[in-house]
């Protein structure tokens, strides 16, 4: 393992916007992203397009309020800076060494949040989908399209290719065999298996029991807690990973389908694309909640988020570690 990486220099930080910045942007303009977000119509008949569906969020401004708190917290901050000085830390190694090759390990354990509660509510919700009484129907079907949004880009069928996005990155940066159990992170691993077992949680209790009821709506407050934590790191890293590709490999300048594959992973989760799914998260959540008649607190989701952003900080701050050894 000595291929070469070329050390950004610490003035390539400098004027960058912080997670804590992104937060704040989004929070600000949470009513009015809220105002147009929409289940997208479907093709019905040649011809014919159904409509799309304006999504029903409630509480918007007490919302904002959680959001600011979770945001400003000590334990979001410590999170935000333990990731960001990981995502600095890769960003200055000099070379490819065992590292470089557990983040790359790790970070992938820390989004598997689609495959492991999302995906898993989907399945749940549709194998329940025939037992919805009638006068309930609609609404569920609304919480599964919703969550449909949720996770549609990660599983490829909004973006063409996913499932590649991040080896074609690794490749670029010559990290081959960060795969599998010899770069594991032991506190990346424990945050995926907490993923997992949120998504399957009293899955197996009956349908309408409050156990069950309960364990949907903490899986979605996962999804929602993720996909907006991801909208932070997303777009902190996207500032500089083009330029991070280039200086490791100068070809890539005059490539510009491989410089564009090489940095899809993670410009393809930047902008508005993870905050959206997380938005969708929120409605899917507020819209289940009104269909098994259990309330969505507010309070709750805080605490929620307060917790998936503790553990994912400990996740960052391993990563951190495995690049500072």
């Amino acid at each position: 393992m000595n291929n070469v990486f070329i050390k950004n220099s610490s003035k390539a930080f400098d004027g960058a916007a912080s997670m804590q910045k992104f937060g704040e942007v989004f929070i600000e303009a949470l009513p009015k992203h809220l105002e147009s977000l929409m289940i997208p119509g479907r093709l019905m008949e040649e011809g014919f397009r159904s409509p799309p569906l304006h999504a029903q969020v409630e509480y918007v401004p007490e919302l904002q309020d959680a959001m600011r708190e979770v945001l400003y917290h000590p334990a979001t901050y410590e999170a935000h800076s333990c990731a960001e000085k990981a995502f600095k830390a890769f960003l200055e190694r000099e070379v490819v060494d065992v590292g470089v090759l557990k983040f790359f390990n790790g970070w992938d354990e820390t989004h598997k949040t689609t495959s492991l509660v999302s995906a898993k509510l989907i399945m749940r919700l549709s194998a329940d989908a025939r037992f919805v009484p009638v006068g309930k129907q609609e609404s569920y079907s609304q919480v599964m399209a919703h969550m449909h949004e949720v996770a549609k880009d990660d599983f490829g069928l909004g973006q063409e290719g996913h499932d590649g996005m991040y080896a074609y990155m690794a490749a670029a940066f010559h990290a081959s065999g960060w795969e599998g159990n010899r770069y594991a992170v032991s506190e990346c691993c424990e945050f995926s298996r907490f993923l997992y077992s949120m998504g399957v949680a009293k899955n197996k209790a009956a349908m309408t029991s409050f156990e069950h009821k309960n364990s949907i709506m903490n899986a979605m407050m996962v999804s929602v807690a993720s996909e907006l934590w991801n909208g932070c790191e997303y777009n902190f890293i996207a500032q500089f990973i083009e330029k991070k590709l280039i200086s490791t490999r100068p070809s890539l300048r005059g490539d510009v389908k491989s410089l564009r594959d090489a940095k899809g992973y993670v410009m393809g989760h930047s902008g508005e694309v993870e905050n959206k799914h997380g938005m969708h998260a929120l409605a899917a959540a507020q819209a289940f909640g009104r269909t098994v008649e259990l309330e969505f607190e507010v309070g709750r989701l805080k605490e929620v988020m307060l917790d998936y952003n503790a553990r994912v900080g400990v996740a960052f701050h391993s990563l951190c570690e495995a690049l500072s050894g």
